[in-house]
């Protein structure tokens, strides 16, 4: 009994194969339904988890296939097409990127290069009954097993990326022309990780606990912004010249605090120094911080002193009020960072291939 069991147990769980009776029927038919497409992204790596998506054409809101949510995504796909010389598709997929919000959920996941993309087609009798009022396909009975073959490709590369859409070229599993090896490119002088992402870690308290740092309560312990991209710390007077010392802008007529002002919020009130949190729509891992500089509105304050107010900005945007904390990806912006570590630098370059002259 318990070995018939676990036998149905594992009849449920394994994927339903696909019904070419009924495609068929419905292909070869005089009134077929309308073809439906839809795209599910592994995130892989990174989280392990799915982003399910459709081009909103017939349907414009979420559509629920084999009981999964597709969400409604603007989104252009072409070039398809197989051809007779033998040659496979390179596929090219456009999604709009209106206020960014593409490239900031690429932030996390390099572009997304490397991930598996899944195209699914099935024909509109066969979608789940919860896409119809009353919970009823009245175009025929909802079957999952009921699509074409899944089309399996691989994000090859960004095509182009603007204010407007990203554009990404797909490929087939089975073309390994542009594959690498070894995954990593050796680069003598240049950090390939991502910043505060996988291999870095900064800010990471678990990879990197503030017990291995000296001391143990610093900026680079807590994960806090050092430096902008070209390694102008934020906390020296080399720098932008902003103190951890002070709790209020006009407390200190000589310096401005650095103030940790938490997550951003567009409709906060924020002041030289203060610096927020944005993170990815989609990733856990990454989050980016940005500092505000000391521009802006003049505002006096009840003590007397001047300082700056900066509301109303995206600081993702607004590059002259706000500045990002980043990596230069060098030794230097490493060493500001993880200098005080005791578990060494986790610098993604490789100086040893460098060339030295004795």
């Amino acid at each position: 009994m318990g070995e018939e069991t676990k036998r149905n147990v594992r009849l449920v769980s394994a994927p339903e194969p696909i019904s070419t009776k009924k495609l068929q029927d419905e292909i070869i038919s005089l009134e077929p339904s309308t073809v439906l497409e839809m795209f599910e992204l592994e995130l892989g790596r990174f989280s392990g988890k799915s982003f399910r998506f459709h081009p909103g054409t017939v349907f414009k809101g979420n559509l629920v296939f084999d009981e999964k949510v597709y969400h409604a995504l603007p989104i252009e796909v072409d070039q398809f097409e197989v051809k007779g010389d033998g040659s496979l598709p390179r596929p090219h997929l456009r999604v709009s990127n209106v206020d960014g919000v593409i490239s900031n959920i690429m932030e996390g996941y390099d572009d997304f290069v490397g991930l598996k993309i899944k195209r699914i087609r099935t024909f509109l009798k066969f979608i789940d009954s919860k896409n119809f009022r009353h919970e009823e396909n009245p175009f025929g009975a909802p079957d999952p097993t009921a699509r074409f073959p899944d089309d399996i490709y691989v994000i090859n590369q960004k095509v182009a990326e603007n204010k407007n859409l990203v554009e990404f070229e797909l490929v087939s599993p089975l073309e390994m022309d542009t594959v690498k090896l070894p995954g990593r490119q050796i680069i003598s002088n240049y950090c390939t990780w991502v910043y505060r992402g996988n291999g870095c870690h900064y800010g990471n308290s678990f990879v990197r606990p503030p017990k291995k740092f000296f001391p143990s309560d610093s900026l680079q312990a807590r994960g806090d912004p050092i430096a902008d991209e070209k390694d102008k710390e934020f906390v020296s007077t080399k720098g932008y010249g902003f103190s951890t010392e002070g709790n209020a802008t006009w407390q200190d007529d000589f310096t401005t605090p650095f103030v940790d002002s938490g997550i951003y919020n567009r409709t906060g009130v924020y002041s030289s120094g203060d610096y927020v949190r944005i993170g990815s729509a989609e990733s856990q891992e990454v989050t980016m911080f940005f500092v505000a500089k000391p521009t802006g509105y003049a505002v006096t304050s009840d003590g007397g002193s001047d300082f700056f107010n900066i509301s109303g900005s995206d600081p993702r945007i607004d590059t002259e009020n706000w500045v990002r904390d980043q990596c230069s990806k060098t030794l230097s912006g490493c060493m500001l960072r993880f200098g005080s570590c005791n578990a060494g630098l986790p610098f993604g370059g490789f100086p040893g291939t460098d060339r030295f002259k004795f």
